[in-house]
């Protein structure tokens, strides 16, 4: 983990409020799992805290994140133009856990594609990829990924299957079904409440990304907690023993 100087080389609207950010970083972040975060200095000072965001993609010096704006913070970097510098802090957090041999399934929803964008990359085509969005416009957030030919979802069946990415992988479950299962998934909370009612009966192994708001990302301030079946210590924080967490481990 380190705190570096970057400079934003990419700020591009993709479609509606969602936008890919790509900066040059001063020095390479080392070793970087999928699933792991970095806290961003929004460059303005009206923005005290810094952002959490996945890592989307990291190559070296090059890091890109893919963002939703949803407030304040996320509104301010929307604007940010080339060659403005900030700082990232990271690699953060525990990322997703993969076993040498398996048949993975990746179930991602609206903005979650970016927790699960690296991890793609690094299973590239020995993955069956679920993606589940609203409409058609939003489908262009598979990006690089749609060459790996995802099935894909739209709430309003304006594109691929028409329902929600969990009815979709109903549909494909038993067909994807064999030995060494796992699933790796993230996505809005009824999203990840959907999918362990619908594998709970073969309890089938799922790692889960979970979205929560981060004030430090250092696990010191407690605000980022969720709740686990852990008795002895039920609070797990998502910036230090997460985000990434064992679906039945966790409280939904």
């Amino acid at each position: 983990m380190d705190d570096i100087e970057g400079k934003i080389v990419r700020n591009d609207n993709i479609v509606s409020n969602y936008y890919l950010l790509k900066m040059k970083l001063s020095k390479p972040m080392g070793i970087v799992k999928p699933g792991q975060f970095v806290m961003l200095k929004i460059p303005d000072n009206e923005v005290f805290l810094r952002r959490p965001f996945s890592i989307y993609a990291c190559s070296r010096d090059l890091l890109t994140i893919m963002y939703r704006v949803v407030g304040r913070g996320t509104a301010y970097l929307s604007k940010i133009k080339k060659k403005e510098n900030t700082f990232v802090l990271g690699p953060l957090g525990n990322g997703f856990h993969l076993k040498e041999k398996g048949n993975h399934v990746i179930v991602a929803g609206g903005i979650g594609i970016a927790g699960v964008h690296s991890l793609i990359g690094k299973l590239r085509g020995k993955a069956s990829v679920f993606y589940g969005c609203s409409g058609r416009d939003e489908v262009a957030l598979v990006g690089d990924i749609a060459n790996l030919d995802p099935r894909i979802s739209t709430i309003d069946g304006s594109y691929g299957f028409k329902g929600n990415v969990v009815a979709l992988l109903a549909k494909h479950l038993k067909s994807i079904r064999r030995n060494n299962v796992e699933i790796f998934a993230c996505g809005p909370e009824n999203m990840l409440k959907s999918l362990k009612k619908l594998i709970n009966k073969d309890k089938i192994p799922c790692q889960v990304l979970v979205e929560e708001r981060m004030a430090c990302g250092l696990g010191l301030c407690f605000g980022c907690v969720r709740k686990t079946v852990d008795e002895k210590e039920p609070y797990k924080r998502a910036c230090r023993e997460g985000p990434v967490f064992n679906l039945w481990e966790i409280c939904l």
